[in-house]
């Protein structure tokens, strides 16, 4: 299994790398407006204006901060993660700003927020999950810590979690072990 999921990454990465800047941007685009369309998930959730975790993107992953702005602008609140690298667990951390100036690069280059305020992780009402590859079925191949992992297992049931991703890194099955957690469903830009 370790096998299948180091070969995935690797093919995965290439055709990542060999991905445009201007293509990653127009999939970025795409999958923002997706996630607020009329039926799309954070339309669905921002009236309860809860709160949202996405993420600071790395060079090779989609960027969601467009609608994670949107967000805010619309008076939600939102999170993003901060790890703990000695016993690689996340934990959600509320910003109130996206500006650069309010995060500092950390380990593997992972932007962080200067200001830590932990929120606790039943108040998530969606969870933007990045990955490497995911199926139609919600599985999904993350970087190989454990992160996502770990701290899914405890959203709330009525927590939205949703897989984002380039259209190329949908794949049909990705590989599964036991310990792997599902999203609830998968967007692509």
């Amino acid at each position: 299994m370790r096998d299948a999921k180091e070969s995935m990454r690797a093919g995965m990465a290439r055709a990542m790398s060999a991905m445009g800047t201007h293509a990653k941007h127009a999939a970025s685009t795409k999958l923002c407006e997706h996630l607020w369309q009329a039926e799309g998930p954070l339309e669905h959730a921002s009236s309860s204006r809860g709160l949202l975790l996405g993420f600071l993107p790395l060079d090779d992953e989609i960027n969601p901060m467009p609608a994670m702005q949107r967000w805010l602008d619309a008076g939600g609140q939102v999170a993003v993660p901060v790890c703990n690298w000695q016993t690689s667990t996340m934990q959600a951390c509320c910003v109130e700003s996206l500006d650069d100036e309010q995060f500092d690069v950390g380990r593997y280059g992972i932007r962080e927020p200067k200001a830590v305020q932990i929120v606790p992780v039943d108040a998530l009402a969606v969870v933007l999950v990045p990955g490497i590859a995911f199926d139609a079925d919600g599985g999904r191949l993350g970087r190989g810590g454990g992160f996502y992992d770990r701290f899914l297992q405890h959203v709330s049931a009525s927590c939205v979690t949703v897989g984002v991703c380039v259209a190329g890194q949908i794949v049909e099955s990705v590989p599964r072990e036991p310990h792997d957690v599902r999203v609830g469903s998968v967007l692509a830009g």
